[in-house]
């Protein structure tokens, strides 16, 4: 009968332990999984999640606020996070922070840490999605690493063959570095243009010398520079070119009106150029003049064989062949 007695004493105090341990083991679990307090949720979107999980931890600068309640993939390149956040982080939480996917150490499991974010915002609410930030990961690391080998490969490939065929003489670098005859004529070059720069410093400072030698205070420099009855016919001078510059203008604007109004008809010569019918009088005129100059000629050839004035004429040529003999 003791022995029952303590049999049930046992099972009893065994019960009592086992009950007390899941009762401590479910409110720690619940309290890890926000369970017991209030929350609120809140999304964001990563192009790789990076092995992240539902039940992850997610902190806050570094403090554990909430936990990865589900993970949903919308397409291709979204997968959207859902976060359970405790309440009392809510006031601190603005909606320009920034959420990754980081580690819990160097081998720990994934979780999120969210970022303040630079400036000021407002306060978070129920449901709002925030930005994210995906850091670059080991394999995006790896495969920039190929990329770089397979272009340094590549480079030396290029150099080796460059190389090649600088030893070989090829091309303008290869043939000036093997022609022993071309680089004694760099050298001879390189020697001249040496020269040539010591003789202009020689010659400009030879040109310094003269005029620091020059004297100013007796030479024409010094009268342009100094004497005022120069400066004043200077002056003068260019008042007058001045004036006869706008005289010219003047001039210039009158025979352009002048133009214009001949190119327009006006005044007699714009109606000489312009008006047909006058320019058919004036050929007329010229014509009959040209007619009565050489029916004038004609009468002089008459008057010189007529009896009565050749006397006249053959007197008057005599007289103009003593003048000529006397020239």
């Amino acid at each position: 009968m003791k022995n029952e007695t303590g049999t049930y004493v046992k099972l009893g105090l065994f019960v009592i332990a086992g009950s007390i341990i899941l009762m401590v083991g479910a409110y720690m679990l619940g309290n890890q999984q926000n369970m017991f307090s209030k929350t609120f949720e809140i999304t964001t979107r990563f192009k790789n999640v990076n092995g992240l999980q539902e039940g992850n931890n997610v902190r806050f600068s570094g403090i554990q606020v909430g936990t990865v309640s589900k993970i949903v993939m919308e397409n291709d390149t979204s997968v959207r996070v859902h976060m359970i956040i405790e309440e009392t982080i809510r006031q601190h939480l603005r909606k320009n922070a920034v959420a990754m996917v980081g580690s819990d150490g160097l081998v720990g499991s994934m979780l999120i840490n969210i970022v303040p974010g630079k400036g000021s915002a407002a306060a978070i609410a129920e449901g709002d999605t925030i930005q994210s930030y995906s850091r670059i990961t080991t394999q995006d690391m790896l495969t920039t690493l190929n990329v770089t080998n397979e272009n340094a490969a590549l480079l030396t490939s290029d150099l080796l063959k460059i190389t090649g065929n600088l030893k070989n003489g090829s091309g303008v670098l290869g043939h000036l570095m093997n022609d022993s005859l071309m680089a004694k004529d760099l050298r001879e070059g390189l020697h001249n243009l040496n020269a040539a720069s010591r003789q202009a410093v020689h010659t400009l400072n030879q040109m310094n010398r003269m005029i620091a030698d020059m004297n100013f205070e007796e030479s024409a420099a010094s009268l342009i520079l100094s004497d005022t009855v120069f400066r004043k016919q200077i002056e003068d001078i260019a008042a007058s070119l001045d004036s006869s510059s706008r005289d010219i203008r003047q001039l210039s604007g009158e025979l352009k009106t002048l133009t214009a109004n001949i190119n327009e008809g006006e005044g007699t010569l714009g109606m000489i150029l312009k008006d047909s019918l006058m320019a058919d009088q004036f050929r007329h005129t010229l014509k009959y003049l040209d007619s009565g100059m050489v029916k004038f000629d004609q009468n002089m050839e008459a008057l010189q064989h007529n009896f009565l004035t050749r006397r006249y004429f053959r007197k008057m040529a005599r007289k103009e062949a003593r003048e000529s003999n006397k020239q």
